[in-house]
């Protein structure tokens, strides 16, 4: 057949059905789908964007075929059209509906004989991404199908607004600006590439992830996308396009803030509850409806972030170990009542103290697995004097010097029996070293005393002369054979007296906490410290290499005591109430020197406070 005359020429910003529509009312004043089939052409086969189908309009018509396949979304198979290059489903469309521009349709009309002839449905508005007119910065409209040849879209029929009735469809049309998601469709059809990690999708993965993303941001986990009209997926297109555009860190970052929020709701946050339709959409997305990385992204994240056990499948990928328990999950395993749980893994840091935390919160579970298994071989500091054969006194001596340190070793208010007991295997790790001090002897020589004596007679500790025995300071150290424990080690007396003042060079830890009124717990905290405030300590090192202690000076120690203090402590030398001086501190917006949660007091610099009133 010969080319149509006279010669209608193509809108390059038009599909080849709007085109043949057009040719339709120009030519004969017909609907397209008997005009179609009168040139020879399977209506069926151009809706499809059919190459033969195309290329027999492109003839037809007189115009180049290049222009018209451009425009073409050809079908691959069965819902699937190519793009342009880009495979999407038959969801990337808008179709079934009708979607147009009332602004550009009384452009179209103005002037024209032939309403039929000179409305173009234009490509951008196929495109579900795209609800905004970038000409006019209006919202397209939308018009659902209502008979089997709404499926051609034919602007004449479908909208049957004219002049003044086109006009109030343009006034009620809410102004907006074109998305950035809209935007970047089109230069991404265009050839466009801008952002590296959506441009790492297909162009119909990066636009439902960024939506769906963005449905969850805006409208929260319990929002229904089949209750979402136009502008409400307009509204999520937009915020999730400020995340995905940045890449997976802002993903990542944006699922935290999700998770966040949640967190005052109550109920275990699993990965549905939380994350909602986006987590439901990537549950049933397989197959030929890949959903491309952003599946990968919410399944570590649930991975890094949720109580997961090891072997669980989420989102079609297994967790091959455990990463996170919460207080719930480790009790249940470790066979823990959550209490007791709960405030070790408080003291250790694991989990926060003073804010509200649920059996649901999470923590390493390596870590939590430990602290759990330290419980179960757990001995009680009234029961640590028989696990190391020696006296209650001498055992609190080995707490007081650091030698042994209780579970909850953090002063971060673990309460109950953990706070009072010592892991087995730590006491177990001071005998083997203390009896490696030693040599095994049938019967002790009579010149050979036992600790406590030896410290009795030296004016001094039994820790002292075990830091002697463990420093290797003592040449003549015995162990009864058949005895084990702190009661079973033998000294010289003489050695002792010889070498003791290396032990009362300075001031022992039990002093130093004493003099500040903390507790062993809080002392050490202070000691141990890199940044001020910290407590400075002379570190002696035993001859042996293998063992150290800690002494203090007596200047360093009334230093400390002129610099930091607590606010009971302040108000009892200034002869004021705390109150008081809590006030002040809040009218001045002073901070501790060091907070609780760190050493289990507030620590105040002294010179925050005014100076002590006259007498």
């Amino acid at each position: 057949m010969p080319a149509l005359f006279p010669f209608l020429p193509f809108d390059p910003a038009e599909t080849p059905l709007s085109f043949a529509t057009r040719l339709a009312s120009f030519h004969i004043r017909s609907s397209v789908v008997p005009f179609l089939r009168d040139i020879g052409i399977s209506p069926e086969a151009l809706l499809g964007g059919e190459h033969d189908a195309v290329e027999r309009l492109s003839a037809v018509a007189g115009v180049e075929g290049e222009a018209l396949h451009r425009n073409a979304a050809c079908r691959v198979a069965k819902r699937r059209f190519n793009l342009r290059g880009n495979v999407v489903s038959s969801e990337f469309f808008s179709s079934p509906y009708t979607v147009f521009c009332p602004a550009c349709l009384r452009e179209d009309d103005a002037g024209a004989a032939d309403v039929g002839s000179a409305r173009r449905g234009r490509l951008d508005w196929t495109l579900g991404a795209v609800r905004t007119c970038p000409r006019h910065g209006l919202a397209l409209v939308a018009r659902e199908k209502a008979q089997w040849h709404d499926k051609y879209h034919e602007l004449a029929r479908r909208v049957p607004e004219r002049g003044d009735d086109l006009d109030r469809l343009i006034e009620c049309a809410p102004e907006q600006t074109p998305s950035p998601l809209q935007v970047y469709v089109m230069q991404r059809l265009d050839g466009d590439t801008p952002h590296d990690w959506l441009d790492s999708q297909s162009l119909e993965q990066a636009v439902r992830a960024t939506e769906m993303l963005g449905l969850l941001l805006e409208f929260g986990s319990a929002a229904q996308p089949a209750t979402l009209g136009m502008q409400d997926w307009d509204r999520a297109g937009r915020t999730g396009f400020a995340v995905t555009s940045a890449g997976e860190a802002a993903i990542r970052e944006a699922l935290h803030g999700v998770q966040a929020e949640f967190r005052g709701k109550g109920g275990k946050p699993g990965g549905r509850k939380v994350f909602g339709a986006l987590y439901e959409w990537l549950s049933f997305a397989k197959g030929t409806k890949d959903p491309g990385d952003i599946k990968r992204i919410l399944r570590e994240h649930i991975f890094d972030t949720m109580e997961i056990a090891g072997g669980t499948t989420v989102l079609g990928g297994p967790l091959a170990e455990r990463r996170l328990h919460s207080v719930e999950s480790l009790a249940a395993e470790a066979r823990l009542h959550p209490k007791t749980l709960r405030n070790v893994l408080a003291a250790n840091g694991l989990i926060p103290v003073e804010e509200k935390v649920t059996g649901h919160h999470v923590f390493d579970a390596h870590e939590g697995q430990k602290l759990a298994n330290s419980i179960g071989r757990q001995i009680h500091v009234s029961a640590l004097g028989t696990a190391l054969n020696c006296t209650r006194p001498q055992a609190e001596q080995l707490l007081d010097e650091g030698l042994l340190r209780q579970i909850s070793n953090r002063v971060i208010a673990a309460i109950g029996r953990t706070r009072k007991s010592v892991d087995s295997r730590e006491v177990g790790a001071f005998l083997e070293k203390l009896h490696d001090c030693a040599t095994v002897v049938q019967s002790v020589p009579l010149e050979m005393v036992p600790i406590s004596k030896a410290a009795e007679k030296a004016k001094a500790t039994s820790v002292d002369v075990l830091h002697l025995v463990l420093g290797g300071f003592l040449t003549r150290v015995v162990r009864l054979a058949h005895a084990s424990g702190i009661a079973a080690i033998h000294v010289d007396p003489d050695e002792v007296r010889t070498e003791i003042g290396i032990c009362k060079q300075g001031l022992r830890a039990s002093e130093v906490f004493g003099r500040l009124n903390v507790s062993r717990s809080t002392g050490w905290a202070l000691v141990l410290r890199e940044d001020e405030p910290r407590i400075p300590s002379t570190i002696v090192v035993g001859r042996n290499g293998s063992h150290q202690f800690h002494r203090f000076g007596e200047d360093d120690v009334a230093t400390f005591m002129a610099r930091f203090a607590t606010v009971p402590q302040i108000a009892n030398t200034q002869n004021c109430g705390a109150s008081e001086l809590l006030h002040h501190l809040k009218k001045t917006r002073a901070r501790p020197a060091i907070h609780r949660h760190e050493i289990g007091m507030d620590l105040y610099r002294i010179d925050q406070f005014p100076a002590p009133k006259a007498a």
